[in-house]
Formats: structure tokens, C-alpha cells, sequence
């Protein structure tokens, strides 16, 4: 039988209240004697229960929506990914043609100057034929659309071997397998701290 919105919504109300008791006892739990200690034992397996009625309940409710998560992303993937690639293309062959018509101006300003330097051009009509060069404006116009050209700053790491030592981000999932496995790091120790496994019997 499928579970109900209603029925998740009950039962962690009442996981909520016991959990609650739980944490109060924790809070005001002492341990003295062995006998503390064993109350303590129960009180983890206990808690250890409501944490796996909690899991239960909680993948009742998310399993599913991650399921239609997923359904939702394959659907959705292939024609985000062309929409993507199509847009990627314009953009870019655009922004090539802008490249070459603005290196062509700056050619033919620079033969003009150098004709006006030579003194085979005067100013006047250096300055129409400056007016006659082909530009690409940074906005520009279509029938139902517009581009503006526009320049960010990015950056990019070139010698990731001279970056300061404050840009550097330990990858501790390897550093902890590797010194784990014997190997030794330095900057590294491997120790042991006690912690406490609890089941229920």
C-alpha cells in the first residue's frame, strides 16, 4: 500500500516527541557509576532506532522525488545540451566575425595614418575615409533581437606550481586513504581516538 502525505506527516510528529524525551534525557543524563553507564548503552540504542525510523521515513518521501528528479534531468538533457551547443556556436562565430572586421579597421586606420603622416593625404579626407570603414558596434540590432559585445575580466590559473599556499585546498579524501594505507605525508599523523558503536540486541 502506497504511504499517504498524511501518514509520513503523523508518524514524524510523533518521532519528533520521542526524540525529543531523548534529548532531554541526554541533557540531563550523569554518568557516575557502571550502572549510568548502562542506561546511557540504552539510551543510544534508543536513539540509534528512532535515527533508523527516521531514514525509513525520510527515503519514503525524498527516494521518490529523487527518482522523478532524475526522470526529469534525462528528459530534459538532451535538448538543453543542443540548445546549449547552438547557442555556443552563434556566439562564438559572431564574436569571430566582430574579431576580423575590427582587426580590418584597425588595418585601414593604419594605413590612412600613415598616408596622412606621409603627406600624401590630407587631414580632411583621412577623416571621411575614416567615417567609411566597415565597425561592428558593440549593440547591435536584428528584427527581434539584439547582442551586446561586451569585455569581462576572467581568470586563469598558468603555474598552478607558484600559486600561494592560501589558493591551495587539502584533498583530504586522498590524504586520509593514503596515510590510512601506510604511506607518510608530511604535515600529516595518523591517530586513534575512541569512539562509541552502538546496536541494538
Amino acid at each position: 500500500m502506497q504511504t499517504t502525505t498524511i501518514e509520513p506527516v503523523k508518524e514524524l510528529t510523533a518521532i519528533k516527541g520521542q526524540v525529543s524525551k531523548l534529548e532531554n534525557a541526554a541533557n540531563s543524563l550523569a554518568i557516575a557509576t557502571q550502572e549510568d553507564y548502562t542506561v546511557a548503552i540504552d539510551l543510544v540504542a534508543q536513539l540509534k532506532d528512532r535515527g533508523s525510523k527516521i531514514k525509513i521515513l525520510k527515503e519514503s518521501i525524498t527516494k521518490p522525488a529523487n527518482e522523478i528528479l532524475r526522470n526529469a534531468r534525462a528528459m530534459f538533457s538532451p535538448v538543453e545540451a543542443q540548445h546549449a551547443n547552438a547557442e555556443a556556436i552563434i556566439k562564438t562565430k559572431l564574436l569571430q566575425y566582430k574579431s576580423k572586421v575590427d582587426a580590418e579597421a584597425r588595418a585601414e586606420e593604419a594605413k590612412i595614418a600613415a598616408r596622412v603622416e606621409k603627406g600624401t593625404m590630407r587631414l580632411d579626407t583621412a577623416e571621411k575615409k575614416l567615417d567609411t570603414i566597415e565597425r561592428v558596434d558593440n549593440t547591435t540590432r536584428g528584427k527581434v533581437g539584439e547582442v551586446q559585445v561586451r569585455k569581462i575580466k576572467k581568470v586563469r590559473i598558468i603555474d598552478a606550481a607558484a600559486l600561494p599556499r592560501e589558493y591551495l585546498v587539502p584533498d583530504e579524501v586522498a590524504i586520509r586513504r593514503d596515510a590510512l594505507s601506510g604511506k607518510i605525508i608530511p604535515g600529516v599523523e595518523v591517530y586513534e581516538e575512541e569512539v562509541i558503536a552502538a546496536r541494538n540486541i
